[in-house]
């Protein structure tokens, strides 16, 4: 008898528990101001990203957001000899949000993400088709503030840091007199995104 109303008891728990947690889908988009830090004759570069998400919400403060989304970021040359640097990246995102002021949908963000190029990945790399040496990937932690609204919108702001070295393969980190000790330039070049954009979240 005291093991029926344990597991009852349990039962109850389990389903009062994942009966709080509702699953949210979504879209994001917004617009991307990139830069690459460290390339000195480059400046910021506008793009896009658009994606989808699914919203986790355990408790009236805490919420899980998987997400996947397109983004174009980069840089612009400063000189008319050179190219603009064009990234685009699908991005495997894992959203941290909580809500920090009850009755409102002022909420915090942070959280990793992995971010997969399109152009300049392992494929395209083992075959020799492309003709600069990007990193194939980038992990980046991203922040940002937002506000949900009652019925579904949210207004976002993110700031998101790469922390993979966009000439990941260059080993020539060296000025041309080749001296080593006076003249080795081996800072990173990272990518660094503000994000400003839109969340419509669909209620079923």
């Amino acid at each position: 008898m005291k093991n029926k109303l344990l597991s009852l008891l349990l039962f109850l728990l389990v389903s009062i528990s994942f009966a709080q947690v509702t699953f949210k889908p979504g879209l994001r988009f917004g617009a991307n101001f990139s830069e690459i830090t460290k390339a000195e004759t480059y400046k910021g570069k506008t793009g896009f990203y658009i994606g989808v998400f699914g919203e986790l919400k355990f408790t009236e403060f805490y919420a899980l957001q998987p997400e996947i989304y397109y983004g174009t970021q980069g840089a612009e040359a400063l000189y008319t000899d050179q190219e603009d640097i064009d990234l685009k990246y699908v991005t495997l995102g894992l959203a941290n949000k909580f809500f920090i002021a009850k009755g409102t949908g002022l909420h915090l963000i942070v959280g990793p993400s992995i971010d997969v190029n399109v152009d300049y990945n392992w494929v395209n790399i083992v075959n020799d088709e492309v003709d600069y040496d990007l990193s194939p990937i980038d992990i980046s932690i991203f922040g940002g503030l937002g506000y949900e609204f009652p019925f579904g919108l949210v207004v976002e702001a993110r700031i998101k840091q790469g922390l993979v070295d966009l000439d990941l393969f260059n080993d020539n980190d060296y000025d041309d007199n080749n001296d080593d000790t006076n003249n080795y330039n081996d800072e990173n070049q990272l990518n660094k995104v503000f994000q400003l954009g839109v969340i419509y979240k669909f209620k079923f």
